[in-house]
């Protein structure tokens, strides 16, 4: 009967700190999971970025040797490029996109978390 009563003495003694531990402790697994969930979205948009890049470089090299080829042959004019215009002004604004989607997600996983409400 006394280990019962002790351990009722100590569950009253430190009760109210184990739960607000416990509050605690789930907070810090919430911010976690959080930050985890925007770092994801930040490296899928990352990703994508990269992936346009190499879009653009691609172009970049077709461009460069299509003018190379011409120039050798004497052939080269300013008009026969204008085909790569509209690619490389849909590569430029899926980067735009992609910056900006970017800050959005920082944007929004600089919010402060929200902080549990205190039991009486």
């Amino acid at each position: 009967m006394a280990k019962k009563h002790d351990e009722s003495k100590i569950l009253e003694k430190y009760g109210p700190m184990l739960k607000k531990f416990g509050s605690e402790v789930g907070e810090a697994a919430k911010r976690g999971e959080e930050s985890l969930v925007t770092m994801s979205k930040l490296l899928k948009i990352q990703f994508d970025m990269l992936g346009v890049s190499l879009q653009k470089e691609k172009l970049y090299y077709e461009i460069g040797k299509e003018v190379a080829e011409k120039m050798i042959k004497g052939t080269l004019k300013i008009e026969d490029l204008a085909k790569y215009k509209k690619p490389l002004a849909e590569i430029q604004a899926a980067r735009e996109k992609k910056k900006k989607a970017m800050s959005k997600v920082k944007s929004a996983g600089k919010k402060k978390p929200k902080k549990a409400k205190k039991k009486s």
